[in-house]
């Protein structure tokens, strides 16, 4: 499922006044779109010219995005259960690159759950032929690739995808590196000199080249790249050093299968999504 969103001014006046009393002002809030795992969201510029950015999600919301056909429990796979998203995404949080925002605080009132972030400055990631952000996502992926294992109790790349898959193949998507695992161009901010991964609210923990694999298939779906022009993009990222073609091709393939059984329910913008998925899939065969 995706959460229904809301105008960052018809949150719970409770709610709103808390968050002004948080940052000592009332702010100017400017509301931002993407983002499935949360009710609202919105940049707050403070009367200083100080920016803060805040995720707000109902308690009753506290369940991963998506889902695994004819279950409950989402990306995360029957061993998790429902999970709150930004709790999660607070607790990873300090354990991130560099460039990732860090959490400043959370606030619990009217029912809403608010986490507040480090305004940055962006935009989302160009994924087209020929655009100057692409290596930078390159360089973004290559800081994940050196971050040390969370100590955290996270879902494995197979409790995400293993449902796509046959159980013999789980040694293939095995792995303890730290991953995003949503890399799509709404979740990466470029100011022009960096790109940064925001939106971690679906860590997982598995081979460094899941994420550049999920990365090429954006880029084909978002980009409108080809699949010979997206392998050539992941290639470059140091995560790719360990992949082999038969874990590229299990994993590929579940994701195909994962995009178009959305689509078979009806996920709005599911079929664009599964059409490049099964095309960046076919050319690991």
């Amino acid at each position: 499922m995706t959460i229904a969103r809301v105008a960052w001014d018809r949150l719970p006046v409770e709610a709103l006044d808390a968050v002004s009393g948080r940052l000592g002002a009332e702010p100017t809030a400017v509301d931002t779109v993407g983002g499935a795992n949360c009710g609202a969201s919105a940049l707050l510029t403070l009367p200083d010219g100080r920016t803060v950015f805040v995720k707000a999600q109902r308690e009753r919301d506290a369940t991963p995005a998506g889902g695994v056909p004819g279950g409950e429990f989402g990306w995360w796979g029957p061993a998790w259960g429902p999970v709150d998203e930004l709790g999660q995404e607070e607790r990873v949080n300090a354990f991130l690159p560099t460039s990732a925002p860090r959490v400043l605080w959370h606030l619990e009132v009217a029912g809403w759950h608010l986490l507040a972030f480090e305004g940055i400055e962006g935009r989302h990631a160009d994924y087209t032929p020929g655009s100057p952000d692409l290596p930078l996502v390159v360089c973004a992926l290559a800081e994940l690739s050196s971050c040390p294992a969370p100590g955290l109790r996270l879902p494995s790349a197979w409790d995400r995808w293993g449902y796509w898959c046959d159980p013999a193949q789980e040694p293939l998507l095995s792995g303890t590196c730290l991953l995003h695992t949503d890399p799509a161009a709404c979740n990466v901010l470029v100011d022009g000199v960096r790109a940064r991964l925001v939106d971690w609210a679906w860590p997982a923990l598995g081979p460094a080249w899941v994420d550049p694999a999920l990365w090429g298939l954006r880029l084909i779906s978002a980009g409108g790249h080809t699949p010979e022009q997206a392998r050539s993009w992941v290639s470059r990222t140091p995560g790719w050093r360990t992949a082999t073609v038969e874990g590229v091709r299990t994993f590929t393939r579940a994701e195909a299968r994962r995009w178009e059984e959305y689509a078979a329910d009806g996920v709005w913008g599911a079929a664009e999504i599964a059409h490049a998925a099964r095309s960046w899939a076919d050319s690991w065969t």
